[in-house]
C-alpha cells in the first residue's frame, strides 16, 4: 500500500514538475517560409529559416541588381526574418558574378532550440 501510494505521488510530482518546467521554456513557432522570390524573375533560394542563400539571374547588370534590391527588400519586410540573407546576382548567358554579399538583418529572427528540436522567434 504504501509503495503505490508513493508511486501515484512520485507520478503526480513528475507531472506538475515537468509542466511548469516545460511552460517556463522554448514555445515553438511554426515556421513560415521566407518570400525572397515572391515577384522576381528568375530568383532561386534556398537554406533554412536562420541564414538563406538568393540566387539572382539577369541579362544586364542593371537588371540583375535590380531584381536582388527586390529580393532583398521582400526579406527585411518580413514579420521575422532570417540573420543573415547571401544574396548573388549573375548576368548574362556566361552568369558573370556581378554581386555576392552577405547582409545581417535587425529585427525578430528565428532560432533553434536543440531541446525541443524546433524553431523559435527570440
Amino acid at each position: 500500500m504504501r509503495r503505490m501510494l508513493l508511486t501515484v505521488l512520485m507520478a503526480i510530482g513528475m507531472a506538475v514538475g515537468g509542466a511548469t518546467q516545460a511552460s517556463a521554456g522554448v514555445t515553438c513557432v511554426p515556421v513560415k517560409a521566407p518570400k525572397a522570390c515572391k515577384g522576381v524573375a528568375r530568383c532561386e533560394w534556398g537554406g533554412d529559416p536562420d541564414a538563406i542563400w538568393v540566387e539572382i539571374k539577369g541579362g544586364t547588370l542593371k537588371l540583375a541588381l535590380y531584381r536582388a534590391e527586390k529580393a532583398l527588400a521582400n526579406v527585411r519586410s518580413a514579420k521575422v526574418k532570417p540573420r543573415t540573407v547571401s544574396i548573388q546576382a549573375r548576368q548574362g548567358k556566361k552568369k558573370k558574378l556581378v554581386l555576392s554579399r552577405t547582409y545581417r538583418l535587425k529585427g525578430k529572427h528565428w532560432h533553434y532550440s536543440y531541446k525541443k528540436n524546433c524553431w523559435y522567434v527570440k
